[in-house]
């Protein structure tokens, strides 16, 4: 017998490995989904003043002013705009009476009027459409580059000091 009572049947079994115990991971930073970065201008409501928008907008109501958007702005036939509108891409059912600045996709839906100039990367027009304005398509920044002119010829009395 040991002085430490150990007993001899233990003496050969192996030790029992332990589960491991997971280490506690922090809570995911929960991503703002698509639908939290969409504005909504309701029918009924009227916003005077300039509208600046990080997300998509949707405008079903009446907005007094600029509208300037990093997203997309869809405005259903009930939305009027009277202002000019800014964006990324658009698509148009209601009522614009201002210019256009949409730098990818416009898309005019049947029904939609708009009384101003329209400059857009791409354009689709559905049938039943009014436009009153002009419409620039493209990039106006490469169109607008100036083309280099070559120098000019030296003319005149130019002085060659090795001439005799």
């Amino acid at each position: 017998m040991s002085i430490f009572g150990s007993r001899p049947e233990h003496k050969d079994t192996p030790a029992q490995p332990q589960p491991a115990q997971p280490t506690p991971q922090p809570a995911p930073t929960p991503t703002p989904a698509a639908s939290s970065r969409l504005t909504v201008i309701s029918e009924g409501t009227i916003l005077e003043g300039q509208l600046r928008v990080d997300g998509d907008l949707r405008v079903e109501g009446l907005v007094k002013g600029t509208v300037t958007s990093k997203g997309k702005v869809t405005m259903l036939k009930t939305g009027r705009v009277d202002g000019d509108i800014i964006c990324q891409h658009a698509e148009i059912s209601g009522l614009v009476n201002g210019k256009l600045k949409v730098q990818d996709v416009l898309m005019l839906k049947a029904g939609a009027l708009v009384e101003g100039d329209i400059h857009t990367g791409k354009l689709v027009i559905e049938n039943g459409v009014k436009f009153n304005g002009n419409c620039v398509m493209g990039n106006p920044t490469a169109a607008a580059a100036p083309t280099p002119t070559p120098p000019k010829p030296a003319t005149g009395n130019t002085l060659d000091p090795n001439a005799k």
